[in-house]
């Protein structure tokens, strides 16, 4: 259940850490401590209207969340560059879960094989990926973007993305800025119910 009154009711100085955080990563020396600032804020924004243990439960409740969902909608209607970020984030997709990938293909599967290989063998080992229910040339929908979005968080936080790798930086940069402008469109750490 998503309460957005629980986060004004948060202590005052706990919500402005959240708030200066998701400012911060404007002044990050990288796109990847940006996208680290600016994912902390926004958890800890999500653990508060959620009330949930786990952020996969945190991220089950926001993705199912109507006004979230609307407000997407309305993003990727009435704003054009937001529209467009999307659609380049989703080109990227399929995002692995690179522990999967390593536990169930081997840690040198990423050099090991052509992307087309790679793919073959997820398919074949049913490695873990998001979105789950999305194909090539599918409108993203908020479930798809939030869960692949929180998919490159965990590959980003348990050291499995490189700023060196041209797709590794690609999916961090899109990640940072459709989240950031989801964040400032939307005013969302600002709604009440």
């Amino acid at each position: 259940m998503v309460n957005f009154n629980y986060f004004r009711t948060l202590d005052p100085e706990t919500a402005d850490l959240a708030r200066e955080l998701i400012d911060a990563n404007i002044n990050q020396r990288s796109e990847f401590s940006s996208f680290v600032n600016l994912w902390m804020g926004f958890n800890g924004w999500m653990e508060c209207v959620t009330d949930a243990n786990t952020d996969a439960e945190m991220i089950t409740a926001l993705v199912s969340h109507q006004r979230l969902s609307d407000a997407y909608d309305d993003l990727m209607k009435h704003c054009p560059d937001f529209q467009e970020k999307v659609e380049i984030f989703a080109t990227m997709w399929p995002v692995l879960n690179v522990r999967d990938v390593r536990r169930k293909l081997g840690r040198d599967a990423f050099w090991r094989f052509s992307r087309e290989e790679l793919m073959a063998e997820v398919v074949r080992e049913n490695v873990k990926l998001q979105p789950i229910t999305w194909s090539a040339g599918d409108v993203p929908t908020w479930p798809h973007l939030l869960r692949t979005v929180y998919a490159v968080r965990c590959n980003l936080f348990h050291g499995s993305k490189s700023p060196q790798n041209y797709r590794d930086h690609e999916l961090v940069v899109s990640c940072d800025k459709i989240l950031r402008m989801f964040i400032d469109h939307t005013g969302c750490f600002e709604w009440r119910d």
